[in-house]
């Protein structure tokens, strides 16, 4: 199964509108990704911060930030590290993210910042997509502007991921990620990078923890709305029932109807994990119905696995794409990780030495 709208934005929020509207998640979103162009969350500043960083050479790199979430953090502000000429980055107003402050930085308020990116001489542009406001407006920008752009991939990939910015080059985790994002698309270009989060996993710790607890932890996407609640919850209510595993919510498991969940879940005899703990801390094994999570238990010597009964046919496949393997069997795999850093590359393909 291919993207549900592979070319048209409007069509894609439309569709995430209506999905939100049907399962009454009224919190799964974080304010900072529901702002949208023109306004914002109610209590927020308005505007726009930009945040500069002169270096050595003569590139200028954009990156636009819409939230201070992990992905974000590990999948665009990583490169900052490795970009040798001038960094700027857009923001929301009020938007905290220590990685933008200190001596070096730079900060001016900006209630329009397309006729001051005009006097930037910015040479390209980096965003996690053009799904939320910071990132509409860069590439917007970009296109009117006749500056390159890059978006790069920070999740496992389903069909209902939203599409590309015209004329973009996406940096994918692999080939097959490449392929499945830009099919339809012959205005995009494909570099292949590799998954940081992946790669800081795998040198962080290949081997495993010294000491592997034997209770499983399920781990929840009740805030997905890709699957019907009845698929993710009837998963992971099974699988924990049957195996005496633990349930760790997800961190947007916070609306009502997850709440019941979680009280239905207790009534049955499962445990919940909490607090929550991310990967790199479980000491157990891990599994998802699908999850980027899964990959990185692997990659840190965990066992893990994806189950998932009557899935839909895409989930499936999204299954065979990453490599992920099926409760019952052999655990999954750990994806081979290159040599180069994708951060270093990620900056080096911005600054045209890659």
């Amino acid at each position: 199964m291919a993207l549900i709208h592979p070319r048209s934005l409007e069509r894609w929020q439309e569709w995430r509108s209506s999905r939100r509207r049907a399962r009454g998640i009224h919190r799964a979103v974080p304010a900072p990704l529901r702002r949208v162009a023109g306004g914002t969350e109610p209590g927020s500043p308005p505007g726009y911060l930009l945040h500069t960083r002169e270096g050595d050479g003569s590139e200028r790199v954009l990156l636009g930030v819409d939230t201070s979430s992990d992905t974000t953090r590990g999948g665009l502000l990583v490169a900052l590290s490795y970009l040798h000429g001038t960094a700027l980055v857009l923001t929301p107003a009020g938007l905290d993210l220590p990685e933008l402050s200190g001596p070096d930085w730079e900060h001016e308020h900006l209630e329009d910042p397309r006729a001051t990116l005009d006097q930037l001489g910015i040479s390209s542009a980096l965003t996690l997509g053009w799904h939320l406001d910071v990132g509409r407006l860069i590439h917007e920008w970009t296109l009117a502007s006749d500056v390159p752009s890059a978006v790069v991939q920070h999740d496992v990939l389903s069909p209902f991921a939203p599409p590309l910015p015209p004329r973009t080059t996406f940096l994918a985790w692999s080939e097959a990620d490449g392929d499945f994002q830009r099919a339809g698309r012959d205005d995009v270009e494909v570099r292949v990078v590799g998954s940081q989060r992946l790669w800081q996993a795998a040198h962080a710790n290949s081997e495993g923890p010294e000491v592997l607890e034997d209770r499983p932890v399920f781990l929840g996407q009740l805030a997905s709305i890709e699957l019907p609640r009845r698929l993710t919850l009837g998963a992971a209510h099974a699988y924990c029932r049957s195996l005496d595993a633990l349930y760790q919510p997800g961190p947007e498991e916070t609306d009502r109807l997850s709440r019941a969940a979680h009280a239905l879940l207790r009534r049955r005899g499962v445990e919940l994990q909490l607090p929550p703990l991310p990967v790199a801390r479980l000491e157990r094994p891990v599994v998802a119905v699908y999850s980027a999570d899964v990959l990185e238990a692997a990659v840190r010597g965990l066992p893990a696995w994806v189950h998932g009964p009557r899935m839909p046919s895409w989930v499936h496949e999204q299954w065979e794409r990453y490599g992920m393997r099926r409760s019952g069997g052999e655990p999954t795999p750990a994806p081979p990780q290159d040599a180069d850093e994708p951060a270093r590359l990620i900056a080096q393909i911005l600054e045209g030495t890659a």
